[in-house]
């Protein structure tokens, strides 16, 4: 029950938080590339580009909800969440996943920049995503 009172303020606050949203962000974006560099002892750098079996689209409303379709290695997946924005910063959650990052909109481009510090069980690394305006 206390699960479930702290999942509906979060949603809430963050549906309110949103629509002061900056517009910019809202709308279809397109999946274009993701570049991974991972912080080990040799940093990697791995680049997935859109194709047929890389598809991606992420929907943005002024409500504060975002929907997203993708196709990813052959296996599908859509579903909803909330998002808000705070100057550069935006803050999605699906689910129970909470993805936290930087993002700038340059010429119909949007960059979303993440980054997760090394644990004992994982490599730090960032990862840059790259989206087209539909």
């Amino acid at each position: 029950m206390k699960k479930s009172i702290a999942l509906y303020l979060t949603i809430s606050i963050a549906i309110l938080l949103s629509q002061n949203n900056n517009s910019s962000l809202q709308g279809e974006w397109i999946f274009e590339s993701m570049t991974t560099i991972t912080k080990a002892a040799r940093e990697e750098i791995t680049i997935v580009y859109k194709d047929k079996n890389n598809v991606e689209t992420l929907t943005f409303s002024n409500s504060g909800s975002i929907l997203y379709n993708v196709l990813n290695d052959g296996i599908q997946k859509t579903g909803r969440g909330v998002w808000y924005s705070d100057e550069s910063y935006v803050t999605i959650i699906v689910e129970s996943d909470t993805t936290y990052g930087t993002y700038g909109i340059e010429d119909g481009s949007l960059t979303i920049i993440t980054t997760e510090e090394e644990s004992d069980e994982y490599y730090g690394n960032s990862t840059i995503l790259k989206y087209s305006k539909q």
